[in-house]
């Protein structure tokens, strides 16, 4: 049966903001990218315009609040109702370049969590490079073995992007690479792009943050940061010794770039277990956010703080995120 990885995705999107019409209260907003990309198969890019439209809406209607004086005040029982809390997850440069100054020039603060073993690397994120290999790719069927099984795939023609053959494509081959570790992945990645005659080049709109762009944000009264893990790993997948690298050397990475330890950290994928949540309580975090969605309330937990995925969204539809049925 093929799966069309646009449903899929819109599925996905659908499930994390299940609660889109539910009464007035305090929430914590998920962003990725601000950007327009030509494909984006997980649905997860915000064009600058309408970024700037939803937060200009937010000032107007709701208190926008750092998520460290959010959850501050949530745990003294002083956080209002119309309080929100905005982040981005990954450290996409065009959280710097674009989202920063949007959110500035509103006074709006926002928080983003970096995954620090792709700062300054001059690469895209895997699931980023394989939907570049697979919409350009001019070879068809693709064959590769990965993890011991063997995948065929049919492309079709070239040139038109990623296409709903291409996009199946793409899911299975993130699907099969997602559980490997990080240098098999690395090296599957680059396998699957000189099979396709894809060059290695990374597109510049898709990399991480440098450095020096975090030191220069850091400074920035309106942007705070937190932990995402080095490589960007589920979790719960992992032993608890490979979690606890995960966990503290992004601690380290973050604490190295701001002179100070990090007390934010958000699970890649969302996924974390019993076990992942004590390794970062014993890391020194204070606020762990999840993409499980919904709002936040008084019997929410510290290190498991709801949000809610935002889409590409005019303002009137953003508006109705936070509409009472």
């Amino acid at each position: 049966m093929r799966i069309d990885p646009r449903r899929l995705a819109r599925g996905v999107m659908r499930r994390l903001r299940r609660w889109a019409r539910v009464p007035a209260g305090p929430t914590i907003l998920m962003y990725h990218r601000i950007a327009e990309p030509t494909a984006d198969p997980w649905e997860l890019a915000v064009s600058p315009a309408n970024f700037e439209a939803q937060i200009a809406w937010l000032k107007r209607n709701r208190t926008v609040l750092s998520l460290q004086t959010f959850e501050a005040l949530r745990r003294q029982g002083r956080l209002s109702r119309d309080a929100v809390a905005v982040t981005f997850d990954d450290g996409y440069a065009c959280n710097a370049l674009v989202a920063a100054p949007i959110a500035a020039a509103h006074e709006a603060p926002m928080t983003i969590f970096l995954t620090t073993g792709a700062i300054s690397a001059d690469a895209e994120f895997w699931w980023d490079d394989l939907e570049r290999i697979v919409s350009s790719a001019p070879v068809s069927p693709l064959e590769i073995t990965i993890a011991g099984e063997n995948l065929a795939m049919e492309l079709g023609e070239p040139g038109e992007g990623l296409t709903p053959l291409r996009a199946e494509a793409y899911t299975t081959l993130w699907r099969a690479l997602r559980p490997l570790d990080t240098a098999t992945r690395r090296s599957v990645v680059a396998e699957l792009a000189e099979r396709c005659g894809v060059g290695a080049a990374a597109r510049p709109e898709y990399r991480a943050m440098t450095q020096a762009e975090i030191v220069e944000l850091a400074r920035s009264p309106w942007v705070s940061f937190g932990a995402h893990s080095v490589n960007h790993p589920p979790l719960s997948e992992l032993t608890p010794a490979e979690q606890r690298f995960e966990i503290e050397t992004s601690r380290d990475a973050c604490t190295s770039l701001m002179g100070h330890a990090p007390e934010l950290f958000a699970y890649p994928y969302g996924d974390y277990s019993d076990e992942t949540v004590q390794l970062v309580r014993q890391a020194g975090f204070k606020v762990a956010v999840t993409t499980d969605a919904g709002v936040v309330s008084g019997r929410s937990e510290s290190l498991r703080l709801p949000r809610m995925a935002v889409g590409d969204w005019p303002q009137e539809r953003f508006a109705e995120l936070f509409a009472s049925p």
